[in-house]
């Protein structure tokens, strides 16, 4: 991947993620017209294109505790608030406190075993891309909405053990932990499952990456089995009569990822492609990221009265 220099904390804000976000639209929305499609009104028959791009829904923050998001303004407006609410179900469930960084809530001694807090949040780039259907289908999202944030979640996202998952759960998790984990072949950066912050893996980096996409999948996913407990906003799949976005999954090419911090890229990849991911990113950001997340949607965008067809080329 293309990179640029660090970027300091300072500079993370609304504005620079949505310029980072647009200085990588040509690599990354691969956009095709694949057909046309056709809807019949008062008016008679009137056409919309079929196809097929990426959009960049949402933004992942992932950091070590409240106050380390390198997005100023999500850690003002919404970790603040979680901070509190975190300590208050922490403290009521465990007498403890909540913990954070490169261990485990329950043996800080542990090597190679990374807890972090992550941040699921509708990207402010979105509101300056076209979504009349017409250019670009409209995206599921919505600018600076938070569908996930870990510290309100903390009694699932830390794993405690006063809410330990169901035999049809733990079940579930065990078998398609086997399947969803990040790369393939000898690759294998850790499990997608279960969705907590909790991480064995070689380095900050990879840590980071399985659990932005163990959040991605988390709010997008339609297999209940494992959501159950959990805190968050449902994310939309569909985008119109006749579109929808896919899922944010592991190892697919309808699911990239662009790191905007702590280096800017300036091209999206899937995670999972190479060993040696991230030996070098941990001292740049202290152990915080931030990602752009484009999804794949296809299909037609809504045309007037009613849908009747299409011719796909």
């Amino acid at each position: 991947m293309s990179l640029t220099p660090s970027v300091s904390l300072a500079d993370v804000n609304s504005a620079s993620i949505t310029a980072s976000t647009l200085k990588a639209f040509s690599n990354c929305v691969h956009y095709k017209i694949k057909g046309v499609c056709y809807w019949v009104g008062k008016t008679g028959i009137n056409t919309t294109p079929y196809v097929e791009h990426n959009l960049p829904d949402v933004v992942i923050t992932v950091f070590n505790k409240a106050g380390d998001n390198p997005w100023t303004e999500a850690s003002i407006a919404f970790d603040q608030a979680g901070k509190v609410a975190q300590e208050n179900i922490v403290s009521s469930l465990t007498s403890l406190e909540s913990g954070s960084g490169q261990h485990s809530f329950s043996d800080n001694h542990e090597q190679n075993v990374f807890f972090k807090e992550v941040d699921v949040i509708g990207n402010p780039a979105l509101a300056v891309l076209p979504d009349n259907g017409y250019i670009l289908l409209p995206s599921t999202a919505t600018p600076f909405k938070p569908y996930y944030q870990s510290m309100l979640d903390s009694a699932m996202w830390k794993g405690l053990p006063q809410f330990p998952p169901s035999v049809i759960e733990e079940g579930y998790a065990m078998e398609a932990d086997i399947v969803h984990h990040i790369g393939t072949g000898l690759i294998n950066w850790g499990g997608i499952y279960p969705h907590e912050g909790k991480i064995a893996t070689s380095n900050d980096a990879k840590a980071a990456a399985v659990i932005a996409l163990r959040a991605g999948d988390l709010i997008t996913s339609s297999e209940m089995e494992h959501l159950n407990g959990h805190v968050f906003f449902q994310f939309s799949n569909k985008c119109g009569e006749q579109c929808k976005a896919y899922p944010i999954q592991e190892n697919s090419d309808k699911t990239l990822f662009q790191m905007i911090y702590p280096v800017v890229e300036d091209k999206c990849d899937y995670f999972g492609k190479t060993i040696d991911y991230g030996n070098d990113l941990e001292p740049k950001g202290q152990g915080n990221y931030i990602f752009v997340v484009w999804r794949f949607y296809q299909g037609c965008g809504d045309g007037d009265g009613k849908y009747i067809g299409k011719t796909v080329y």
